[in-house]
């Protein structure tokens, strides 16, 4: 019997004739002969015409009916299943992002492109253009846990108005070390929030923000330092801040905030500062310790912060222009900076404050709370000790 491949119109011919054959008038022989096909190619066509009809001449797939390669159909169940509950969830549902997931609970599951192609199969992808290869992206990051601490604010929308979720997250491990929800971006909040990631994870070395009022005064008119700067000097953490006008610095928190929103759009809409921090605290906890990170190796930033060595403050690279002192105010409860004297009250006779100088600008302080902002002029720093202004504080020990 002939191997070679018999075309359609020829089996159709077949088909007609097995069908015509009584009415036709040809011969078996003469078809053969016509089409140049040997009798068993003749006869298996016509048992396939009468036993199957027309279909039993349409040429056959070659595709085995069973792949050793294909995988599982449990294990596509499991792929797309994943997905769809990430999406559910307000996470990521890509191939990555399932591939990682699912490792991360001990699924066996293929590599991420063959995910991919499960997805795609099962109409879970959405075509997107090309991107530049993650390859080529060489970002900047610290070599060490609490080396260097992004702080960042972002709005969010509640019913009567917008707040604000501060956060620091860790530039290396990419951990959340903590978040506040407040009604603004303020210095206090910022402080707060910062007490308590150093509460749970021990000081930084380095503060890395954008140019925010309420964390540096670096652009403000007449310099000078922000509350928050001064607490932080006031520990030993120094602080960088973004070039203006290039929030790509920061561009690891900016990420991480189109995450939290995405997670925040999969749950019913916050009412007011409380609900949004629970919801806050509940994402910073599946974010550091369930969901892995691409940016990192697919692991979880609690693992990769746990398998790191800790960086520490060091108070001696901070800037020399920068100055802290102690002093004991007076019976009559004040003390004198060059130029001024600074008067309390008496009810703060014998207490201890400190006050931290930068050049012209001294912010002054009780324990962790801050009393003031004092600014120096040159007229006030060339004046005679006899000669001095007077700067009152009006606050309470």
């Amino acid at each position: 019997m002939s191997t070679r491949a018999v075309p359609v119109e020829v089996r159709l011919a077949i088909g007609a004739h097995a069908v015509l054959e009584e009415v036709s008038g040809t011969s078996v022989t003469e078809v053969c002969r016509k089409y140049e096909i040997s009798r068993d190619t003749y006869y298996r066509y016509r048992r396939q015409m009468l036993t199957e009809g027309i279909e039993g001449l349409i040429p056959r797939s070659r595709k085995p009916l069973h792949s050793p390669m294909a995988t599982p159909a449990e294990v596509v169940d499991v792929v797309v299943a994943k997905h769809d509950e990430l999406i559910s969830q307000g996470w990521d549902g890509g191939a990555t992002s399932v591939h990682d997931w699912l490792t991360l609970e001990g699924v066996k599951v293929p590599s991420a492109r063959t995910c991919h192609k499960i997805l795609a199969a099962h109409g879970r992808t959405v075509p997107t253009p090309a991107k530049r290869p993650k390859s080529s992206y060489r970002r900047f990051e610290a070599m060490k846990a609490n080396g260097v601490w992004q702080l960042d604010g972002h709005r969010v929308k509640l019913n009567d108005g917008h707040v604000v979720v501060l956060r620091f997250q860790d530039d290396h491990s990419r951990m959340l070390m903590a978040s506040r929800a407040a009604s603004s971006e303020n210095g206090l909040d910022t402080w707060k929030c910062l007490t308590e990631a150093i509460n749970r994870h021990g000081k930084p070395a380095i503060i890395q923000c954008d140019n925010g009022s309420a964390f540096t005064a670096r652009l403000a008119k007449g310099g000078g330092y922000s509350t928050f700067e001064a607490q932080l000097h006031r520990i030993g953490v120094g602080m960088i801040n973004s070039s203006p006008g290039h929030p790509q610095t920061n561009g690891k928190k900016e990420r991480e905030w189109r995450t939290l929103e995405q997670w925040l759009k999969a749950r019913e809409a916050p009412t007011d500062l409380p609900s949004l921090q629970r919801l806050v605290d509940a994402y910073d906890l599946i974010f550091n310790t369930q969901r892995p990170h691409q940016g990192i190796g697919g692991v979880t930033p609690a693992t990769r912060y746990s398998a790191s060595e800790k960086a520490l403050p060091d108070p001696t690279a901070l800037k020399p222009r920068q100055f802290l002192n102690e002093v004991t105010l007076s019976s009559a409860g004040f003390f004198n900076l060059p130029g001024m004297r600074v008067n309390f009250g008496r009810a703060w006779s014998g207490v201890k404050l400190q006050y931290l100088i930068d050049r012209d600008h001294a912010v002054l302080f009780h324990e962790d709370r801050v009393l003031g902002h004092v600014q120096l002029t040159q007229e006030w720093i060339d004046k005679p000790a006899g000669q001095r202004d007077h700067v009152r504080i009006d606050t309470h020990p």
